[in-house]
């Protein structure tokens, strides 16, 4: 090992380190490798083999490699191409790793030297050490709490009304779970590349945060307005704060993408997050608000049937489910048979090396070519997860296309909000969250799996708005059992965090690069160390709203 380069000191975590030995006759030998993330694209140039060599890789994705005779002038070369492959492995790299490559007489060896160390080791601690502090901070409160009881007195039956009218928990617990894990996601995810974003197909941990957040949004669309109604305030006065809220959104958006940026005016991003946040909650409002729903009407009919009591949140919504039809029936329309110059009609790809280059600047087919269109090449997001993996050109995940599906997500939240009001039993309600789950879950799965509309969160896709939705539903169920129902916890630390969303996104989005917000200590070369400070700053932000809690003061728009 002393003539190699390779020494556990000089490896870090996610990473492995590779000798390479040879005959003296490999001069025309090459090192090609592809990554699995990287579909269908050509295998990359690495290194000539020669004696003594030492090569580092990635863990995190899984590669396989090719030792190819030829004089190394190609940077790339194509998978399909099968000529003067001298050998070709799928290596099991791991962190920490030491491995040794032998090409001797057109063979190729390959063996561990020094074994891997498991990645998830310092996540899964810390995982059981916050379960197992929230557990215990619960069972006190609990605790805590009988003994109250027990003291004052059981309270009056007389009581059970006013339960039913409380506010439901579980849609602050919700929104804060969703907003500190996004937290978590933006600094960093403690280095774990299955906490963060999928690179094109697919979807990861880190994938569900976004669609959850906007999804929870519609939930509370029907309970705000019609509460609003219901106080007698005007449609016109209703429709200027719909517009007031959606427009400061999209202006924060806009203000966010020039952090960290000289704020040239010909090259700021016009679309992101919160714009999308803008966008979809104005089209759903005024939507609900021009066809307020008709419940009333149908159990004031003289004689409901079964069907008409048992889908009166599909009855009372059939307007909203109209318009929606539209939405996406033009979102599939566009999507699928828009002409692209140079690409295929209906291409889903992430261009780049994607099949060989061949469709380089097709990136995401309609979605990235209206955004190019209409909002120019300059105005869209520079620096897509595709880029590192695939070279794609400049492509925005929150664009103007997948707006409309991402409308179509918050009026799905605005039905389950709906089941909410209709229903009043808590078991109508969880039954019916339920079942349209395992509905959008089917749906979306077979979108999926018959490759027809794949799962994708850059392009906001059909098959990922049902499948985000439905693990939405079940989440909600979920938290509304725990805490509204059983009352076994009370959603901490994650309800009031949710009370002040806005801030704590907002406030992270500006403060991510300073002290104490963030910091560094070293290298940052030990996992443990990224880890604690990603979830250093989830903890800083949930003291910031619990300290606006207690000062009663929430940041709304």
């Amino acid at each position: 090992m002393e003539k190699f380069n390779c020494s556990y000191d000089r490896v870090k975590f996610d990473e492995a380190c590779v000798n390479v030995i040879s005959d003296n006759g490999n001069f025309n030998k090459w090192l090609y490798s592809l990554s699995m993330d990287c579909l269908l694209c050509p295998y990359k140039r690495i290194a000539q083999i020669s004696n003594n060599v030492s090569l580092k890789f990635s863990t995190i994705e899984t590669l396989k490699w090719r030792i190819l005779n030829n004089n190394g002038s190609e940077e790339y070369v194509s998978s399909k191409i099968t000529s003067n492959i001298v050998c070709e492995l799928t290596p099991h790299l791991g962190q920490y790793g030491l491995y040794e490559l032998a090409v001797q007489n057109n063979n190729c060896n390959f063996k561990t030297i020094k074994n891997p160390t498991y990645p998830y080791t310092e996540l899964f601690v810390t995982l059981g050490v916050i379960i197992f502090i929230l557990c215990g901070i619960s069972a006190g409160r609990s605790l805590w709490h009988m003994i109250t009881k027990c003291v004052i007195g059981v309270k009056d039956e007389s009581n059970n009304e006013e339960l039913k009218k409380r506010r439901v928990k579980a849609i602050d617990t919700f929104r804060g779970t969703s907003t500190l894990f996004m937290i978590f996601v933006n600094d960093g995810s403690g280095t774990y590349a299955v906490l963060e974003h999928t690179i094109w197909d697919g979807m990861l941990l880190g994938d569900i945060v976004f669609p959850c957040f906007i999804w929870i949004m519609g939930v509370c669309i029907p309970i705000a307005l019609s509460a609003q109604l219901k106080r007698g305030v005007s449609k016109l006065q209703i429709s200027y704060s719909i517009l007031k809220r959606s427009f400061l959104l999209f202006l924060i958006g806009v203000s966010l993408n020039t952090l960290g940026t000289d704020a040239q005016v010909e090259n700021i991003r016009i679309f992101g997050v919160l714009q999308r946040f803008g966008v979809t909650y104005l089209v759903v409002s005024l939507v609900y608000l021009c066809f307020p729903p008709q419940q009333s009407k149908i159990l004031r009919n003289p004689s409901p049937t079964w069907i008409m009591r048992k889908m009166q949140d599909i009855l009372s919504l059939l307007p909203h489910w109209f318009v929606m039809l539209i939405l996406v029936i033009v979102h599939c329309a566009l999507t699928f048979c828009l002409p692209v110059p140079g690409c295929p009609t209906g291409y889903l790809g992430p261009g780049g090396r994607h099949e060989d280059g061949k469709y380089f600047n097709c990136t995401g087919g309609a979605t990235g070519y209206i955004d190019k269109t209409v909002l120019t090449l300059n105005h869209i997001y520079q620096y897509p997860t595709i880029k590192s993996v695939y070279g794609s050109s400049p492509f925005d995940p929150e664009g103007i296309l997948g707006c409309l599906t991402a409308i179509f997500q918050v009026f799905l939240g605005v039905h389950a909000g709906t089941i909410l009001m209709l229903y009043k039993d808590w078991k109508d309600r969880v039954m019916r969250w339920l079942l349209w789950a395992v509905f959008y879950a089917c749906l979306g799965c077979a979108f999926h799996f018959t490759d027809t509309i794949p799962v994708n969160k850059n392009l906001w896709s059909l098959s990922f708005v049902f499948v985000t939705t439905s693990f939405s539903l079940a989440f909600l169920s979920g938290c509304y059992l725990l805490i509204d129902v059983t009352e076994v916890w009370r959603g901490g630390p994650f309800r009031i965090p949710g009370m002040n969303a806005l801030l704590l996104y907002v406030g992270h989005s500006m403060c991510y690069e300073i002290f104490p917000f963030h910091w560094r200590i070293g290298a940052m070369d030990s996992r443990a160390l990224c880890l604690f400070e990603s979830i250093w700053v989830v903890i800083l932000w949930a003291i910031i709203a619990y300290i606006m809690h207690r000062k009663r003061t929430y940041i709304t728009l």
